[in-house]
């Protein structure tokens, strides 16, 4: 019902005019899907083009050092993915019959002030800016919104995620920035952190700007829905925290892109090495004495066989006994199914029993009781759909129910029941091309089987330290805790226990009590699932073994 009353009030609000900075009609495929996103989502219209006069129909390029750019030609032809986010696409028919304005640049950081006399006159909410490098304008009520592909605290210059692969910073950040108008001089809209790709910058690119394609469309419905005292308001928290003490980051000369040649080459001859002599295995740890938060010294080992690994525990009890649910890969097969452990109340175990397996990857078993049935909700990405099964003989037999969700790009999804009704938390990539480690969206429903409502405030964290799922909601003296994994150095680095403060249909907020990290033995490489039941706390662990003896 929230849903549908915010829906109806934003209907009557109407749609936010807004114009576009660009130097030609040629954009890259990376703005314009943010903008042919932006048209689709009906929130605002584009009532004016503003091409650089200056630059033509042609592509401004900024002076690049020729080493970095034979680099870059070789880099995206080994490593990028595809589809390219730099790629060049014709905005012509998707702006068809807008109105253009050609402008040029009276300096390096203005317009003639005839061009700002005729853009004002279309009385524009907002500009959106994707041209005109360096350009300082304020000629619309919210401003002018730029995506900043890199932490626009620290980078003046240089190519999207050159030094953050390069230099191998643990994540990137991209934001959304408004300057001018009711935001003037600055403000940040947005701001999301993403992994880093450590051995190619074309293929970081290909994950992370990606990602920022929903930001503007993001932003532009979320002021025409919640009106401008309360966007101002809810944006606040993306301005807050200071900047990270690094130096500034220009273009890199050829010396730099030297440098950073040595770097990868570096990284490239030790991966390539690694997977020859060795193997990534994930395993099992428990204990029935101790949880995490005490240490993790009495913790006992689960190892799998060579070829196989176990993760992503999670765990029933019943009767007197426990059940531990696990991802079991098989290498030879190069796919996960699901399977049960038996544990007995002295720990003792056995060999893990598949439950469910398809033609294509299944992993997070994510299991609940519900009116006295158990219930399970696999991770099946690959399938492109959110399942529920039910249990129709415990603990092998399952049977499928209904898909909670179709054409997504879903993993970890965890449900918990508060307040009288369903929560869904997964992490989703809204861009087929992005990786969905990033961000976390959260859905509600009165009925397990009913229909889902979208949360108005999603995604309601974007942050790659603390989006994806990492097991079972659980309650501890009468307070709800959410597991969550940080893939920043990583994926599967290692988790945080948070309590949840707030849970409803317009707000969500949790604080972090708990964090583990592969700290506690030089041998652990990750940890990034946790399980606890009764007197029962299992997570998963990462170690690096090798393939010859």
């Amino acid at each position: 019902m929230a849903e549908r009353n915010r829906n109806t009030a934003s209907m009557n609000q109407p749609k936010l005019r807004l114009g576009l900075l660009l130097d030609s009609f040629q954009i890259p495929a990376w703005a314009y899907e943010s903008i042919q996103r932006t048209i689709r989502d009906g929130h605002g219209e584009f009532a004016l083009v503003v091409l650089n006069h200056g630059v033509g129909n042609s592509i401004r390029k900024q002076g690049r050092a020729r080493v970095y750019a034979l680099f870059q030609r070789v880099d995206e032809k080994l490593f990028g993915r595809q589809p390219n986010p730099f790629a060049l696409k014709d905005a012509q028919s998707l702006l068809a019959g807008i109105p253009i304005v050609e402008a040029q640049m009276d300096d390096e950081h203005s317009l003639r002030s005839s061009d700002v006399d005729s853009i004002r006159t279309f009385q524009l909410d907002v500009l959106v800016k994707f041209g005109f490098n360096g350009l300082q304008l304020d000629a619309a009520k919210y401003g002018t919104w730029e995506t900043c592909l890199g932490d626009d605290r620290i980078e003046r210059a240089g190519p999207p995620g050159f030094w953050e692969s390069t230099e191998h910073w643990p994540e990137t950040t991209s934001a959304l920035i408004a300057s001018g108008g009711k935001f003037s001089p600055r403000r940040v809209l947005f701001r999301s952190h993403f992994v880093t790709y450590p051995l190619s910058p074309a293929r970081h690119c290909s994950y992370f700007v990606w990602a920022a394609v929903p930001f503007l469309a993001r932003q532009v419905k979320a002021l025409r829905e919640m009106g401008e005292g309360k966007f101002v308001s809810e944006t606040q928290r993306f301005d807050a925290g200071s900047p990270p003490k690094v130096k500034g980051y220009d273009a890199p000369s050829d010396l730099a892109a030297i440098r950073a040649i040595g770097r990868i080459g570096l990284r490239l001859v030790g991966e390539a090495l690694r997977r020859v002599f060795t193997n990534d295995q994930w395993f099992l740890m428990f204990s029935l004495e101790a949880d995490v938060t005490d240490g993790l010294a009495k913790f006992i080992k689960m190892q799998p066989p060579r070829g196989t690994f176990w993760a992503d525990p999670h765990t029933l009890r019943v009767g007197s006994n426990y059940y531990i649910f696990i991802e079991e890969f098989s290498e030879a097969k190069n796919k996960g199914h699901l399977s049960v452990i038996a544990m007995d109340a002295h720990g003792n175990w056995k060999p893990p029993v598949p439950i469910l397996e398809k033609d294509y990857h299944l992993s997070y078993p994510f299991v609940f009781e519900w009116d006295g049935k158990f219930f399970l909700v696999p991770e099946s990405r690959a399938n492109r759909t959110i399942d529920l099964y039910e249990c129709v003989e415990f603990p092998h037999r399952w049977r499928f129910k209904q898909s909670l969700m179709k054409n997504v790009a879903a993993v970890d999804t965890t449900l918990v029941r508060h307040a009288n009704k369903w929560w869904m938390f997964t992490a989703l990539a809204e861009v087929e091309a992005a990786a969905p480690n990033v961000e976390l969206f959260l859905f509600y429903a009165d009925d397990l089987l009913g229909d889902w409502t979208p949360h108005q405030r999603n995604p309601i964290i974007s942050d790659v330290k603390r989006a994806r799922p990492a097991g079972s909601f659980f309650l501890r003296d009468g307070r709800l805790f959410r597991p969550s994994q940080d893939c920043s150095h990583a994926y599967g680095y290692g988790f945080d226990l948070n309590e949840v403060e707030t849970l409803s249909e317009t707000d969500y907020r949790e604080k972090r009590v708990t964090s583990i990290r592969p700290d506690w033995d030089r041998n652990i490489l990750g940890a990034h699932t946790y399980a606890h039941c009764g007197d029962l706390t299992v997570i998963d662990a990462l170690r690096r073994i090798s393939k010859i003896g």
